[in-house]
């Protein structure tokens, strides 16, 4: 009986700090749900990293309206987004494998 107390003073010690009307994320199934999603979909992806993938975790969380998709096209420029995401997220994994394997066939020599 002490331990349940206990737990519900922490809850409601907790609670209090939240602001009022505001939900609060009280369990970790939440998070576990989220990633097993973004696991499903970056399972299509050839290259596992989490990059700019990771940007895909919150299309789990809402229901996206025709108009806000609308509207981040008509004010996001397809340039500002690509600068923006190299700055953030730096050289991709594919761009590097192609960087790699690029090499110039010069440089072998037959014995």
């Amino acid at each position: 009986m002490v331990f349940q107390q206990n737990i519900l003073e922490y809850i409601t010690t907790e609670i209090e700090k939240s602001p009022k009307g505001r939900t609060i994320l009280t369990t970790s199934d939440i998070i576990e749900s989220i990633f097993g999603k973004y696991k499903h979909f970056s399972s299509r992806c050839p290259l596992k990293q989490m990059g700019q993938m990771i940007l895909s975790i919150s299309l789990c969380t809402m229901n996206l309206a025709t108009s806000v998709v609308k509207q981040a096209l008509e004010n996001v420029r397809y340039i500002d987004l690509k600068d923006w995401a190299s700055q953030v997220f730096g050289q991709s994994m594919l761009s590097k494998r192609k960087i790699v394997f690029s090499t110039s066939d010069n440089d072998t020599e037959f014995a």
